[in-house]
């Protein structure tokens, strides 16, 4: 992800929004794309797991996963603002020791040493402009079980994406929307040993998850 991308996050995923972000999260607990994304990485097996989230946002799958058995995780968010309310919320529900936070790029801050059994990126393919770096870096540590939740490349997300992408652009900001192609995305994934077991689609998201 270019360092323009990574200063558009910081400023368009900010305080305001995550707070935002939590207080529906409290009201009506996850997405229903991000619950269909669980509810299929759960058929795999959760208890004992190890995981790490990617662009994680208030922590929706990290809490799901912890209180479903899974061991420990990671965090990695190029939001500090989020990583920060995600903290903040993960201490009151007495799982902060429970899970690493780092802060950055997550194509610069991983390596291949990080292997662990659950990845899931929900909403983040979405949010990065080398999709060959990000998907491929991510398919290959997870060892048991990968997750994601993108954009459809369907004609009218495609119409859509400069209207998602004029208010960052008024506001000043390098944050861009991308829509990568879908067979770009899955050929990556499979190409990394993962084979696909779970996809279901709402009219804008669709949510795949693979396993070895």
């Amino acid at each position: 992800m270019g360092c323009c991308q990574c200063q558009g996050i910081e400023k368009m995923f900010d305080k305001k929004t995550a707070l935002k972000e939590l207080k529906k999260y409290h009201k009506k607990g996850p997405s229903k794309t991000t619950r269909m994304l669980l509810e299929a990485i759960e058929e795999k097996g959760i208890q004992e797991r190890h995981f790490m989230d990617i662009g994680g946002g208030v922590g929706a799958i990290q809490f799901y996963l912890l209180e479903h058995g899974a061991v420990k995780g990671t965090s990695i968010d190029a939001s500090q603002a989020y990583l920060d309310v995600a903290q903040e919320e993960a201490e009151k529900r007495g799982l902060a020791d429970k899970i690493v936070y780092q802060h950055g790029d997550f194509t610069t801050v991983a390596s291949d040493s990080d292997q662990t059994d659950i990845i899931t990126l929900d909403r983040v393919i979405c949010c990065y402009d080398d999709v060959l770096a990000l998907v491929g870096l991510s398919s290959k540590l997870a060892k048991k079980v990968y997750g994601v939740v993108y954009l459809r490349d369907t004609w009218w997300v495609k119409l859509a994406r400069p209207i998602l992408n004029l208010y960052p652009k008024i506001m000043g900001s390098p944050f861009r929307v991308f829509v990568h192609p879908t067979k770009l995305v899955e050929d990556i994934i499979k190409r990394n040993g993962l084979k696909r077991y779970f996809y279901g689609t709402t009219a804008i998201w669709q949510v795949a998850v693979f396993a070895r």
